[in-house]
Parts: C-alpha cells; structure tokens; sequence
C-alpha cells in the first residue's frame, strides 16, 4: 500500500513538470527563385504546436521590403496549426535578397523563431550607376556626370522628365523612349551651395513600366573646406 502511494504521489506532482508549448516549423526557409524588379511575392509559413500547453504568439517583426500579417489566432492549442502570410515588394530592390519573418513565443525551446525569405530580382529599367556619388566637392563647384539607363524588358518604355528632390541638382534625358535593347543617358549636374556642409538628393523619373512606375537615383558629395 505505501508503494502504491509513493506512485501515484510521484505521478501527481512530476506530471505537470515537463508539460510546455513547441513550435514546429513546415519550413524556415522559402527561396523563391527570380522574379522581375516590381513583381511581389506572397508566401504562407505554417507551424505547429507540437507541445501539450497553449502556445502564445507575441509580436511579429520583418525586414525593410517585406510585410508579415499573423493568419491565426495568437493563441495556438496543441496540436493546431498558425501561419503568417508574407509579402515581399521587390520594387526597390535588385539582385540577391535575403529577409527575415520573426515571431516571438512562450516556447522554453524557441522563444524567437526566425523564418526566412530569398530569391534573386532582376532588372529590366537598370540604372548604371544605380547611386551617383561625387565624393568631395568644394563650396561653389559644379560637375555634372552621366548615368546610363537600359530598358531590358519586352515593351517600348516612356520615360517621363526628370524631377529632382533638391534644388542644387538638375537632370536631363537624352531619349524618352526606350524600344526593348535600348539604352539612353541622364545627364546629372549638382552645384554645392557656399554655405553647405554636405550636397543630397534625388533623381526621379516616372514611367509607363507597370513593373517598374519610378526610377530613383541616389545623389550625394561632401562638402570640403
């Protein structure tokens, strides 16, 4: 009779102890392959609650270009499935990417859970340089410099006047109509005011690419004295 108490006093306060919630991934890591520069990309990542308590889903956090909305509820029972549905904008972004989906739980085990996106974007307006820097320059220079730009897609591509976001810049197209394979130049001058401690800005062109609606182009120089 005593072993039969000692049993079932054990069971009673040691089952509890290891009782916890755990997430368990479908996948971590999605690559996505190639998408053109403006496609956007949509992907669900599902986990489980393999534990045998609630698992709490706390904030959700993504990387500069992506966007992450939790699918399920913040509460998972065991057993159940949760998923975030991401969506990665590849407007402003080119070659190689790499972002990252956190989500923090109440998992002992795996209190930040990481789940990752990749692929390549490729251009089809490409900028050459794709950001125009004039290193230092002194108070009252002018230089002006010339950007390359490419219509490598499948569309003749109208290229609207260029605007500039400061008012020591200018900018000028050669050609505002590039057939598919054609190239033109962007003529950019920047003039550093006397009393300026460093020259920036951008230069912006519209475009009838519904990928690609805006071209952005970087300017920058420090000032010298």
């Amino acid at each position: 009779m005593r072993y039969l108490f000692t049993v079932l006093f054990l069971i009673l306060t040691t089952g509890p102890a290891w009782s916890a919630p755990q997430v368990v991934a479908e996948v971590l890591e999605y690559d996505f392959g190639e998408v053109v520069q403006g496609d956007k990309v949509d992907y669900t990542f599902r986990f489980r609650n393999a534990g045998d308590e609630l698992l709490m889903i706390g904030s959700v956090h993504s990387s500069c270009g992506c966007t992450a909305a939790l699918l399920s509820s913040k509460q998972i029972a065991p057993g159940d499935m949760g998923e975030i549905k991401t969506t990665f904008d590849s407007n402003n972004f080119r070659n190689s990417i790499h972002k990252t989906i956190t989500i923090e739980t109440n998992d002992p085990d795996n209190a930040t859970v990481r789940f990752q996106l990749k692929g390549v974007v490729k251009e089809e307006l490409i900028l050459n340089p794709t950001r125009l820097s004039f290193g230092k320059l002194a108070p009252g220079q002018q230089v002006e410099q010339l950007v390359g730009i490419t219509n490598s897609s499948k569309e003749t591509v109208t290229l609207q006047e260029p605007r500039v976001t400061n008012q020591n810049l200018q900018a000028t197209l050669g050609s505002t109509s590039l057939a598919p394979g054609e190239k033109t130049e962007l003529k950019v001058t920047a003039r550093v005011p006397e009393d300026a401690e460093r020259l920036s800005g951008y230069v912006m062109i519209g475009t009838s690419y519904g990928k690609v609606p805006n071209l952005r182009l970087s300017v920058s120089a420090s000032v010298s004295r």
